[in-house]
Parts: structure tokens; C-alpha cells; sequence
């Protein structure tokens, strides 16, 4: 029998026989809805924890001088970002308390940090221009509290760590995770000024071991261990891993469920209509049809339905998971239409195969 032959048999076949065509469709998207509402929501609960995990926040690594020793070096800092697990790294010194030198002593002090490196790597600019020696950014919220209307002015202070005098050039807003500077002003430090903390965004949360034993390598030669604090994701990267493969074998022990069902469904629905075809198919084999034949004649008889209730069940899918508030990936629905489709053919071959080996003249003598 011809390919296209066979495809006509097929969807012939599955139009006259209404039923049990209904029954495959029905089961095929019953699968689809309840994978992707059980099974998509776990995948679209692994994916935001996943994002979470690698949200700037959860990718820092700080460590710090806490003992104003000058180990943090403009030198070290520089080492640091060139990492190739370093996304971002700044050297930020302690804030210290500055005030607008327009309005004097009486002006509402707002904190400065110093920062070593690329400021772009800590501030997004709003207005104005980076600042040069002597110059500073303000944040855009702390703009008011610091007395100026637009981000244009003079700051004074009296920390030697900073410039005496410095003008306002520009105002910003700052990149995550790097928050509470939003509170006041950044400036450049002094060339070779030391920080109090080494502050490193990293690529990946889980290159969190690795980065942590780079960067403290750098400190070899500190006298006093103690003089340094860490403060690393490590234990976050591990804890993600763990919730990520827990998750990951609750989805795919529900798949296997849902799929493993199916497929007995299906594979009953399609042995109940071998049976009320006997005669049919055993005078196809009678007229010369192979076994091969038989066996592809109910494989897409049965696959013409499935994909009408597979497409209509990931729609179904989607529809319930999105009001659910869990809304899985793309990729994931069509995969599991793909995989319910595969199902459902491969618990056809049996029945099939039984029909397909099923003597004809002895079918055709039965009453």
C-alpha cells in the first residue's frame, strides 16, 4: 500500500469510527491540560528560582577590611574584576557624612561613598555626566533631603578620605545590588585610596567556590586572617542546587504519572476498536495488506486524533496555568505535546501488532 494510500485509509478510518477517535483526542488532552498545570507549574517554579538565585543580589561576594588595615587596594580591586567569573567589581570605602555648602552647617548631612573602579558598575546616570577628581553623582531620591532642587551644587566634608570641596555634576540612580547608595552621593576615590570593602558580582551564583578562593588567595600574605570578613553565596548556590533537583524529580515523577496513564488509556481505547474491527482488518489482510500495514494504518489512525487533543490541551494548558499565576516556558508545552504524542504511538504498537499478527482466516471464520 502506498504512503498516500495509507495516509487517506487513516483519516478515513479515524472520521467514520467518531468514537473512539473522541476517546483518544479526550485522553491526549487531558494529558496535556494536567501535565502542564502540575508538571509546567513545578518548571515555571524551578525557572524563578533559577532567576532568583542569579539575580545580581544573590551573585555578590563582599569581602571586607574590618579592620582598616588598607588591604583593599585599588591594585587588588582591578585584579578582582579581571576574573573571568567577575561580572562586576568595586572597591567602596565606609560612607561618611557630607552636607550642601550652599546652605552651611546647617544643612541635612547625607552619606558619601568613595567607590574604586568603574562606577558605571554601580550607578546608572540619570542626568549630568560621570564626575571627574572632585566631583560627585547624587542619587535622585536623596536629592531632597540633601537640599538641592536639581542635581547641580556643592558638597563639603570634613573626612580626609574625601575631597574638602566637590561639585554635584550629574544624578543617578543605583544598579543592583548595590542599593544603599541610593540614600546619597558617589564619588570617585582618591588615586591609591584604599577601600573597607571589595564588593564582586559574579557571573553565576555557582562559580560562588571558586570566586571565593581566587579572591582570597590575593590575600596570602595578611598577617591577621581575622582582619577579613566574607560574606559569600556559596551556601546559596548549594541550597539552590538542592531545591532545583528536588523540584526537578517531583516534576518528572508527575510526568511519568500522567504520561505512563495516557498511554494505558490510549492503548485500551485502540485494543477495544481492533476488536470491533477484526473483520476489517482481517479482509484487509486477506486482500494483501502487509503486516507493516496494519501495523501504520492504526499507528495514524490513532495519531490524527491525538494531535487534535494534544493541540487543543496545551492551549487548555496554558489557559489554566496562566490563570494560576505559574505560567510555564514555551519550550516546555511543546515538549510535553511532543512527548504525549509519542505516548499515545507507542501504546498503539501493541494493539497493532496484535491485529497485524492476527491470523485473517481465522478472524473471518469467527461469527
Amino acid at each position: 500500500m502506498r504512503r498516500a494510500a495509507l495516509v487517506r485509509e487513516s483519516l478515513s478510518d479515524a472520521w467514520s469510527s467518531k468514537v473512539p477517535s473522541a476517546i483518544i483526542a479526550l485522553i491526549v488532552a487531558a494529558m496535556c491540560v494536567m501535565t502542564i498545570s502540575t508538571v509546567g507549574r513545578t518548571a515555571a517554579a524551578e525557572a524563578q528560582v533559577a532567576e532568583r538565585i542569579n539575580s545580581a543580589g544573590a551573585r555578590e561576594l563582599v569581602v571586607t577590611d574590618k579592620r582598616g588595615a588598607q588591604l583593599i587596594t585599588p591594585t587588588l580591586v582591578d585584579m578582582a574584576s579581571r576574573l573571568s567569573v567577575t561580572d562586576r567589581a568595586v572597591g567602596i570605602g565606609s560612607p561618611q557624612d557630607v552636607k550642601n555648602a550652599g546652605i552651611g552647617p546647617g544643612a541635612t548631612p547625607v552619606p558619601a561613598w568613595a567607590v574604586v573602579g568603574d562606577l558605571e558598575a554601580v550607578a546608572h546616570l540619570v542626568s549630568g555626566r560621570m564626575p571627574g577628581p572632585g566631583e560627585a553623582l547624587i542619587s535622585t531620591t536623596a536629592l531632597k533631603k540633601a537640599g538641592l532642587e536639581y542635581p547641580v551644587g556643592s558638597m563639603t566634608s570634613s573626612d580626609p578620605r574625601l575631597p574638602h570641596g566637590y561639585a554635584v555634576v550629574g544624578s543617578f540612580t543605583p544598579v543592583e545590588p548595590f542599593s544603599e547608595l541610593g540614600q546619597g552621593l558617589i564619588v570617585t576615590a582618591p588615586e591609591g585610596a584604599a577601600s573597607t570593602n571589595l564588593r564582586i558580582v559574579l557571573k553565576q551564583a555557582g562559580q560562588a567556590e571558586v570566586a571565593q578562593a581566587a579572591i582570597l588567595s590575593f590575600f596570602n600574605d595578611v598577617q591577621d586572617p581575622q582582619a577579613l570578613g566574607v560574606s559569600s553565596p556559596v551556601e546559596l548556590a548549594q541550597l539552590h542546587s538542592e531545591v532545583v533537583g528536588d523540584l526537578g524529580g517531583f516534576g518528572r515523577s508527575l510526568l511519568y504519572s500522567a504520561l505512563g496513564i495516557g498511554a494505558l488509556l490510549v492503548s485500551i481505547v485502540v485494543f477495544a476498536d481492533i476488536l470491533v474491527r477484526r473483520k476489517d482488518l482481517g479482509r484487509r489482510r486477506a486482500l494483501g495488506a502487509t503486516r507493516g500495514n496494519i501495523v501504520w494504518l492504526m499507528l495514524l489512525r490513532s495519531l490524527f486524533p491525538a494531535v487534535t487533543g494534544g493541540i487543543l490541551g496545551v492551549v487548555g494548558g496554558i489557559v489554566a496555568a496562566q490563570q494560576a499565576g505559574s505560567l510555564p516556558p514555551l519550550t516546555f508545552c511543546l515538549g510535553v505535546l511532543v512527548l504525549s504524542l509519542i505516548s499515545a504511538g507507542l501504546s498503539t504498537l501493541v494493539p497493532a501488532s496484535f491485529a497485524a499478527f492476527t491470523d485473517p482466516v481465522k478472524v473471518l471464520r469467527t461469527p
